[in-house]
């Protein structure tokens, strides 16, 4: 790695010393050398002829339509070499971000032109046209987030609100409890006189013959005589207490604090007592282990803080402390504050020279201007999709707290229930919409009955961010058929949104007031959510926030892997990251899939659990002939039995002479092909050169074909390759951006981390596992160190995953079924 960066640094020098750049074709490949694992270029095969298809590059990508223009290496029968062409298409995208994947559908070539071909390719239109559609169904989203940030795509931003909230900074473990305003105590039915504060996700309960107010945490009980504290552990509980906090916990809406299931060890007050901090106005809580331990970060004069979960800098140049709280930058000349907001492209100079691959780099996406922060606000403006089945599909009964209450929505025609769990919207006498897990619902009624709905009054996209349900305006329905409606929401919904200054934010910023009755209904949260920046191969640029009302503290305890149960986000809890597919909580109605094969396909899974809670989704043998998809998308599994995605269907691509190798036909005798194997077959056929094989062909948009060789940029015309010293800009953006997709993971070294164990130093976690690589703890810094890791992680978890389904053979993952025809290919070779 570092000998590729020299060498492109020292072609770079000659370039700016006036040296000649000579066009020449790249060396050959050596024979014995491994090709390598990118799964592009793709092979079609046509009657008379076959076709490299180079990686997509995004024109414009609106809601689910796509336009891109394509590079292709073309060789028709009996010609010795290939010669290149451009290829403009457009398709409907299908978006599944928790498996990091597009599959177009509705993929239709608008135009084609192969300069060096007869009649510029004409002949060879209407079959390219077929299997061009049929072979190439399905891409990484990080490519194209990439390739859409070349174009220059801008996303609509919001009119946040930046008001600092209470911070609390500690130097000892630490708890937040978050009260949504005043604290409202109601009777707990048949416990004995207890009661219970409502309007928070911690079990705070009160015994009608105690004083005292008791809080459970880690595997016992805290007690204090005001909210407010101090709180100390009781000699004795009252009787029936346990009883009570566990049928409460059963029934998901509260957090017992100790840790959830998977907690090992299990956190235990015998271990020590944290402090409890309890707040009834946004807050946020900074807790370093001990007095801060700030470390300097290579090439600038700021310095990180150590020894805490939070993003804290100093800036030496200034002497100001600057904290990261959902997504916004906050400044103080003490810890102690005041602190006071700080735009991101306010920032001193420095904050944009963090090395990205340090620890500190997860903070680039909040830095206004960097690569990191436009990406991020790329990423945050491609929806979640599905298609939603209208017959058998899911189904919705309002809830309300009481009669339904509406109020109308400030420069709006609209109204909305205040004491609904869902945005539920009146827009006219007899028009009402209700949005819960990403579907939109209709009734002529309040109470219903309610049906999926196939279009919403353009209206509901005018609610302002100052209504507590501003989200709703993220979810939209794109088209609908008489069989399904097809829709999808960008992060917005889930709290992510893009601030005037151009980077993502959590949250609006606003202080929304609850409706709070016998029932709490949570608005939107900002803060207390411990909302941060998240950068890792398994959800791209997003936000991750708290898993537990134990915002961002640190302990020793939790160091084994503690699981909570996330704070709310527009009044259902959902995944601890804003990258989450809510679709998963429909179980089978609800599904992604590209118009091919299987086309009756839907998720298998359980229906959606009450009150919102995510219903687990995993394809039983049954249905695949396969057990379930790991977790996250990590491990492909091809499915290879009677009714499973593209392992029965050899398709287009095992009619390619040269794929043939390691493919078998369909069925339980189905064999896999790696995606080494794959690159081996191509050169071993004889059909390419080996300069054709890589992925650095590029197609502008007046139709010519460019490619990055060794010694320069070249151009493609009737009489083959010449020098093009300057490519257009947009190409030279283009190459860029590839190039960063493919090197994204060397950025994910500390982003993938939990709060918990980000700095236990333990080894399988923590900085002995992130600098794995030769670097060690100077490229932690931002020192000049090895690729750790993550780089491998990253290769592993989307690169070589993307192989898996781009031949279409489709695969389900999580409960989501993605492709349509093709092989069952599969990672796993050499």
């Amino acid at each position: 790695m570092k000998f590729h960066c020299k060498l492109r640094a020292a072609l770079l020098a000659l370039a700016l010393v006036g040296l000649p750049v000579i066009a020449a074709d790249p060396a050959p490949v050596p024979a014995k050398a491994q090709p390598p694992a990118a799964p592009w270029p793709r092979a079609i095969n046509l009657s008379s002829a076959a076709v490299l298809v180079y990686q997509p590059q995004v024109e414009r990508w609106a809601d689910s339509q796509i336009d891109f223009r394509v590079a292709m290496a073309i060789k028709p029968a009996g010609a010795k070499e290939e010669t290149f062409g451009v290829v403009f298409a457009n398709a409907r995208t299908h978006v599944d971000k928790t498996t990091r994947t597009v599959v177009f559908d509705d993929l239709t070539i608008t135009k084609s032109d192969f300069p060096a071909l007869p009649d510029h390719g004409a002949a060879y239109s209407q079959e390219l046209q077929k299997q061009f559609a049929a072979g190439i169904r399905s891409i990484s989203l990080d490519r194209l987030k990439s390739s859409l940030a070349a174009a220059g795509g801008k996303p609509a931003t919001v009119a946040v609100q930046n008001t600092p909230p209470q911070v609390i900074v500690t130097y000892s473990p630490t708890i937040l409890v978050p009260i949504d305003g005043a604290p409202v105590l109601k009777a707990v039915p048949d416990s004995g006189g207890f009661q219970r504060v409502i309007n928070t996700r911690a079990l705070i309960v009160k015994s009608a013959s105690e004083p005292q107010f008791f809080l459970h945490v880690y595997d016992g009980w805290l007690m204090s005589l005001s909210l407010d504290g101090p709180w100390s552990q009781p000699f004795i509980a009252p009787s029936g207490i346990d009883a009570v906090a566990q049928r409460i916990a059963a029934t998901g809406i509260v957090d017992l604090l100790d840790g959830g299931p998977k907690a090992n060890p299990k956190p235990s007050l015998a271990k020590g007592i944290p402090a409890i901090r309890t707040n009834q106005v946004p807050a946020e809580l900074i807790a370093f282990k001990g007095q801060p331990e700030f470390v300097p970060i290579v090439g600038t004069q700021l310095k990180w803080a150590a020894n805490t979960a939070n993003d804290v800098l100093l800036d030496t140049a200034g002497n100001n402390y600057f904290a990261l709280l959902a997504g916004r930058w906050f400044r103080a000349t003490a810890l102690t504050g005041p602190w006071t907001f700080v735009a991101s492209d306010a920032l001193p100079a420095d904050f944009a020279r963090i090395p990205p691959a340090s620890l500190a780099g997860v903070v680039l996406p909040s830095v206004a201007g960097t690569p990191q922060a436009r990406e991020a606000a790329i990423e945050n403006s491609i929806p979640q999709t599905a298609t939603v089945p209208l017959k058998g599909g899911p189904t919705f009964t309002a809830k309300f707290d009481g009669a339904p209450q509406f109020v109308a929505i400030a420069g709006t025609p609209l109204s909305y229930a205040t004491n609904a769990a869902v945005p539920l919207i009146q827009a006219a006498p007899g028009a009402y919409y209700a949005l819960t897990a990403g579907v939109w619902f209709t009734a002529t009624q309040p109470t219903g009955p309610w049906t999926i709905a196939t279009s919403v009054p353009a209206a509901i996209y005018t609610i302002p961010p100052s209504s507590p349900i501003f989200y709703a305006t993220f979810a939209r329905i794109y088209s609908a058929t008489t069989d399904a409606v097809f829709e999808g929401y960008t992060p917005g919904y889930l709290g992510a949104m893009v601030a005037p200054t151009g980077n993502v934010v959590f949250g609006t910023g606003y202080a929304y007031a609850p409706w709070i009755g016998n029932a709490w209904y949570a608005s939107p949260s900002t803060y207390g959510v411990a909302a941060t920046p998240v950068y890792n191969p398994y959800v791209g640029y997003t936000y991750g926030f708290a898993m537990s009302l134990a915002t961002p503290s640190w302990a020793e305890p939790f160091a084994g892997g503690a699981h909570f149960h996330p704070g709310y986000w527009g009044g259902y809890p959902c995944c601890g990251s804003a990258s989450a597919n809510v679709y998963r909580f429909w179980g089978r109605a609800a599904y992604s899939k590209s118009r091919a094969k299987n086309k009756d396909k839907t998720i298998a899974g359980k229906s959606a659990a009450p009150n919102g809670k995510t219903a687990s989704a995993a394809v039983p043998s049954s249905v695949t002939g396969n057990p379930p998809v790991a977790a996250r998308g990590i491990t492909a599994v091809a499915t290879n039995a009677a009714g499973g995605a593209g392992a029965n269907q050899a398709g287009n691509a095992a009619n390619a002479a040269p794929m043939a190798t390691g493919m078998a036909a369909a069925g339980n005798n189905t064999s896999y092909i790696s995606a080494n194997q794959y690159y081996a077959n191509l050169g071993q056929s004889g059909t390419w050169t080996p300069a054709a094989m890589t992925n650095n062909h590029y197609a502008d948009a007046s139709g010519n074909v460019y490619r990055k060789a060794a010694n320069g940029w070249q151009q493609h015309s009737s009489t083959g390759w010449t020098a093009a010293p300057t490519p257009p800009p947009a190409i030279d953006a283009e190459a860029s951006a590839r190039d960063r997709a493919e090197a994204a993971g060397q950025q994910a070294g500390s982003y993938g981390m939990s709060n918990t164990t980000r700095f236990t130093g333990d080894p399988g976690d923590g900085w002995s596992r992130r600098d794995a690589g030769s670097g060690g703890y100077s490229r932690t810094l931002g020192g000049d160190g090895g690729i750790s890791a993550e780089q491998w992680a990253y290769n592993d978890a989307v690169m070589k995953n993307e192989f898996d389904i781009a031949a279409n053979g489709g695969w389900w993952s999580q409960g989501v079924y993605i492709g349509g025809v093709g092989w069952g290919g599969r990672y796993g070779g050499p």
